[in-house]
C-alpha cells in the first residue's frame, strides 16, 4: 500500500507541475521576445502586414510573448552597415536579427562567415526587367533583343529595331539590386558563364559590354525617377529604359514590360537569419518560425495577390567577387582595349617549341585571342628585330584599329605572312619605346591603351641601354592618356627593366618556359582582353 500511495503521489505532482509549466507559458513568465525584421522597401509593407496578422495570433515561443517589428531599408544599406567594420549604424533602425533583402545578390555581396545561416530561401519572388514605353517594347520584341544586345543599342541607334528619331536605348542605371541585375546578365550573355563567374566577369568581353550599356547611360537618381522620365514624353525622353521588377513596373502607368531573351534574372526576397551576439536563441527561434509563416500558403497568396509571384527559388547568384567586379565596372566603365602587339621575329624565334616554331605558336594565339576579341576593341601588329625596313628595327605590319571585317582580314593575312629574320639579335628597346609614343599619340579614350610585347630574349643590341629606356619611357608618359606595357617573356631572361616598365606603367610582366601550352595562350587573352 504505501509503494501505491507513493507512485499515486509522483503521478499527482507530475501533472500539477505541467499545469504550472502551462500556465507559465500562457503567462509568458519570461517576458515579451522581440524579432527585429529589417525589409527592401518594395516589399516591406506586404511583409508588415504578415506581421500584424501574425502578431494577431498572440505567438507563444518557449515560454516567451513574440512579436515581430519590421523596418524598411535598402538592402545596399544593410550590407553596407554589416560589412564596414563600423558599430551598427542606429539610423537604420534596430539591428535585425531577419533580413529580407531584394535579393539573393545582397546576401552573396555581404557574405561574412558566420553572419548569416544557412541558405536562405526567397518568400516572394519578381523577375528582373526592362520598364519601357510600348511602342519601344514592341520594338523590342519583333527584333527578339537579347541582354547582350542592350550595350550595342545603349551605344547605338535604335533605328535598328525599326524606331527611327528615338536615338540610342537610353536606358538608366540608377544605383540598385535591378540594375546589377541586368549588369550581371549582359555580363553572362557574352561571356556565356551562367551564373557570372568571378574570371568571366573580369574578361574583356563582359567589361566592354557592361561598359557599353554604363557609359553615357542617362542620368537617374533613383528607379522611381527613371520610370516618371519614361512615362513623360516616350519618344523625346531622356530615359527610354530602366532595370526594375516586374512587380514595380506593373504600378506604373503607361509603361509596358520587356524580358529580354537569355538569362532571367529575379529579385527573389530571401529569408536570412542572422548570427551574432545582438540575436538570442529566442530571437532566432521566433525568426525560423516566422519565415516558414511568410512561406505558407495564406501569405504566399497574398504576395501574389501584391504583384507578387511563388516561382522556383533563382538559379545560383554569382560570387561575391564576380558582383564586386560588376560594380566597380558600372562605376567606371572601359569601353574595352586597344592594344598594339610587338612580336619578336628574329632567328631564335624560329626554334622548335613543341610541335611547331615559337613564332608559330604566337600566331596561333594571336589568331585564336581575335576570336573572342569584340568588333569595338582595337588591335594592331608590329614585328620586330633589327633592321627590319632599312635601318629601323621595327616594321608596322597592321596599325592598330578596331577590329572591324576589314582590320581582322588584314591581321589575319598579316599573321599568315610573318616569317623570322636571318639575325639572331634584336632591338626590342628602341621598338618599346616607339610603340609606347605612337600608343600615346594614337590613344583611344574610354579604353585601356597598351603595348604587348612578346619575345624569346631580348637580345637587344641597339645603343638605347636599360637606363635610356627607362629614362625615355618616363619622358614619355603621358598621365592624361595612360599606356600599359604588357611583357611577355617566352624561355628567355627577360630583363628587371622591362620588369620595372611593366610595373611601372600598370602592366603584366610574364616569363614562361614554354610557347606550346595554355599558360602562354592565357597570358596573351589576358593581356588583349583585360581591361
Amino acid at each position: 500500500m504505501a509503494i501505491v500511495a507513493i507512485v499515486f503521489a509522483w503521478f499527482q505532482l507530475r501533472d500539477r507541475a505541467a499545469d504550472e509549466d502551462s500556465a507559465a507559458a500562457a503567462e509568458c513568465v519570461s517576458g515579451p521576445s522581440t524579432l527585429y525584421v529589417t525589409a527592401e522597401p518594395d516589399i516591406a509593407p506586404h511583409v508588415q502586414a504578415a506581421a500584424d496578422r501574425y502578431n494577431a495570433t498572440k505567438p507563444k515561443v518557449r515560454d516567451h510573448c513574440a512579436q515581430v517589428v519590421v523596418t524598411a531599408q535598402p538592402s545596399a544599406a544593410v550590407v553596407a552597415a554589416f560589412t564596414n567594420g563600423k558599430p551598427w549604424d542606429q539610423k537604420l533602425g534596430p539591428q535585425p536579427v531577419l533580413w529580407i533583402p531584394d535579393s539573393t545578390r545582397s546576401i552573396e555581396s555581404m557574405r561574412v562567415p558566420g553572419l548569416i545561416e544557412g541558405a536562405p530561401a526567397p518568400i516572394a519572388v519578381s523577375p528582373i526587367v526592362l520598364a519601357v514605353p510600348d511602342q519601344l517594347r514592341g520594338a523590342l520584341e519583333q527584333a527578339k533583343a537579347t541582354w547582350a544586345d542592350l550595350p550595342r543599342l545603349q551605344q547605338g541607334s535604335l533605328n535598328e529595331v525599326g524606331l527611327s528619331g528615338w536615338g540610342g536605348l537610353r536606358m538608366a542605371l540608377p544605383p540598385g539590386d535591378a540594375s546589377l541585375a541586368a549588369a550581371v546578365a549582359v555580363g553572362s550573355a557574352v561571356s556565356g558563364a551562367e551564373p557570372l563567374s568571378e574570371q568571366a566577369a573580369q574578361s574583356g568581353q563582359a567589361v566592354a559590354a557592361i561598359s557599353g550599356l554604363a557609359a553615357e547611360a542617362p542620368e537617374a537618381p533613383d528607379t522611381a525617377a527613371a520610370l516618371g522620365i519614361i512615362a513623360g514624353a516616350p519618344q523625346s525622353a531622356t530615359v527610354h529604359a530602366v532595370a526594375t521588377t516586374e512587380q514595380q513596373a506593373k504600378t506604373q502607368a503607361g509603361l509596358a514590360v520587356f524580358r529580354p531573351s537569355g538569362a532571367a534574372p529575379v529579385a527573389d526576397h530571401p529569408a536570412a537569419l542572422m548570427s551574432g551576439p545582438w540575436v538570442d536563441k529566442t530571437q532566432n527561434l521566433i525568426g525560423g518560425l516566422f519565415a516558414d509563416y511568410l512561406r505558407a500558403p495564406e501569405q504566399a497568396q497574398a504576395f501574389t495577390a501584391a504583384g507578387f509571384t511563388t516561382a522556383p527559388a533563382a538559379a545560383p547568384a554569382p560570387p561575391r567577387a564576380a558582383l564586386d567586379k560588376v560594380r566597380a565596372t558600372l562605376a567606371n566603365p572601359v569601353l574595352g582595349v586597344q592594344s598594339t602587339v610587338l612580336v619578336d621575329v628574329s632567328s631564335s624565334m624560329s626554334s622548335t617549341d613543341g610541335s611547331m616554331t615559337r613564332l608559330a605558336n604566337v600566331i596561333a594565339a594571336l589568331n585564336s585571342t581575335m576570336t573572342v576579341m569584340p568588333p569595338d576593341f582595337g588591335l594592331g601588329l608590329w614585328t620586330y628585330g633589327k633592321n627590319l625596313d632599312g635601318t629601323t628595327p621595327y616594321k608596322i605590319q597592321v596599325p592598330t584599329a578596331p577590329l572591324g571585317d576589314d582590320q581582322r582580314t588584314e591581321l589575319t593575312t598579316a599573321l599568315g605572312a610573318v616569317k623570322t629574320s636571318d639575325v639572331r639579335a634584336d632591338q626590342a628597346y628602341p621598338t618599346l619605346i616607339a610603340a609606347y609614343k605612337n600608343a600615346v599619340s594614337g590613344y583611344a579614350a574610354g579604353r585601356t591603351n597598351s603595348v604587348l610585347l612578346i619575345t624569346d630574349g631580348p637580345e637587344d643590341d641597339s645603343t638605347v641601354t636599360g637606363a635610356k629606356l627607362a629614362a625615355d619611357l618616363a619622358a614619355a608618359i603621358d598621365h592624361t592618356h595612360p599606356v600599359r606595357v604588357d611583357i611577355i617573356v617566352i624561355g628567355g631572361q627577360g630583363t628587371q627593366t622591362l620588369k620595372s616598365i611593366s610595373d611601372q606603367t600598370g602592366g603584366t610582366y610574364t616569363r614562361l618556359p614554354t610557347s606550346d601550352d595554355l599558360t602562354f595562350a592565357s597570358a596573351v587573352v589576358h593581356s588583349l582582353t583585360n581591361p
